[in-house]
């Protein structure tokens, strides 16, 4: 039975996070790529971050030592040492076979290393979109901060003036004797 389709999430104005929305998953499957990904970039991702590996340069090495060795030891226990000596083993010397195996390896990992890369110029993209728009959503905050701040300064500095007339009046007024300009 097919998972249902989840609504895309609409963040809130006020979500501190809301710049990150652009990685919500429609569907049940998560993805580690904001532009979403196929199964073809997610195996070549993990193929081009395998290979460049020290691990994956050591299981090389003995996959190739273990080739000469094999070609050796097989074509020494089945003919001795003169066919060891004339290099006829099961994969004579220049190694064609495995010369052919590691070819193709490397045709594979260039053709994934390519996929994995567009995979990640796609989601740099995505992350820098996002980045921008968050940038741009900050500097509008920061403008519309600035301006109501310099509005409460004016009415700061209003309500300032007026108490100052305030204060003058009732220290006339109780200073001198005098009667409340305001009273009728």
């Amino acid at each position: 039975m097919p998972s249902p389709q989840r609504a895309p999430i609409q963040p809130r104005a006020s979500d501190p996070l809301r710049h990150h929305a652009h990685y919500a998953q429609t569907g049940a499957r998560p993805s580690p790529y904001a532009g979403g990904s196929s199964f073809m970039e997610r195996v070549s991702e993990g193929v081009a971050s395998g290979m460049g590996t020290v691990g994956f340069l050591l299981v090389s090495s003995g996959v190739i030592l273990a080739w000469v060795l094999s070609n050796h030891v097989v074509h020494f226990l089945s003919n001795s040492w003169t066919g060891l000596l004339n290099g006829n083993g099961f994969d004579p010397a220049p190694f064609i076979l495995l010369n052919l195996v590691f070819s193709a390896v490397a045709f594979y990992t260039g053709a994934l290393v390519i996929i994995a890369q567009k995979a990640q110029t796609r989601t740099d993209k995505a992350n820098e979109e996002a980045a921008a728009k968050h940038r741009d959503e900050l500097a509008q905050m920061q403008t519309d901060l600035l301006q109501r701040n310099t509005e409460l300064t004016e009415q700061i500095h209003a309500l300032s003036g007026k108490l100052k007339v305030l204060t003058e009046e009732v220290h006339a007024a109780t200073c001198t004797g005098g009667s409340h300009p305001h009273a009728a």
